[in-house]
C-alpha cells in the first residue's frame, strides 16, 4: 500500500480549503448553516412527499439531519421565531406535528440557489469547461473509492 504523507497532507488541507471556502462564500443574513440546511431538508422532503401536504413532520427533519430530538426542536424554534417555518398540528392526531416553510423561507432558499448557481457558473468559466469536467471525473473516482473503503 501506498503511504506518502506530503500527498496525504495535501490532499487533507485541500479538501478543508475547499470545504472552508463553500461555507465562507454565501452569507446568510440571520441564519446559522444548520438552520439552512433544515430549510432546505424540508423544502427537498415536502417535494418527495407531496407538495400539496401540509408540511414535514419534525421526526423526519431530524432523521435527515442526524439530530436528536432536543436539538431538532430548539432548531425549528429559532426558525419559526425568525419567520421562516410554520408549525402545523395534525387535525387527527395533535401528537404529530408538521412544519412548512413560509414565504419568507422560500424566498430564501430561491435567493441562496441564484446565487449558488451565479457563483458556480463563475468558477466553471474561470477553470474552463474541460477541466471542471475532469475535475468532477475525479471528484467522483475519489467518492466511489472512499465510499467502497468505508466498509472494508
Amino acid at each position: 500500500m501506498c503511504c506518502n504523507n506530503e500527498v496525504n497532507k495535501e490532499l487533507f488541507e485541500a479538501v478543508l480549503k475547499l470545504k472552508k471556502q463553500s461555507h465562507g462564500n454565501f452569507k446568510l443574513k440571520d441564519i446559522y448553516a444548520g438552520e439552512f440546511m433544515a430549510l432546505r431538508t424540508i423544502h427537498k422532503l415536502k417535494q418527495r412527499n407531496d407538495e400539496n401536504s401540509i408540511g414535514v413532520k419534525t421526526s423526519d427533519i431530524g432523521k435527515c439531519l442526524f439530530m436528536k430530538k432536543p436539538a431538532t426542536s430548539k432548531m425549528l424554534n429559532n426558525l419559526e421565531d425568525k419567520g421562516y417555518i410554520n408549525r402545523l398540528s395534525d387535525k387527527k392526531d395533535r401528537r404529530v406535528t408538521y412544519i412548512d416553510l413560509t414565504e419568507k423561507g422560500e424566498e430564501l432558499l430561491k435567493k441562496h440557489h441564484q446565487q449558488m448557481v451565479d457563483y458556480t457558473n463563475r468558477v466553471i468559466h474561470e477553470m474552463g469547461e474541460e477541466d471542471m469536467k475532469t475535475f468532477i471525473k475525479l471528484l467522483n473516482k475519489l467518492s466511489d473509492i472512499m465510499d467502497d473503503l468505508k466498509d472494508s
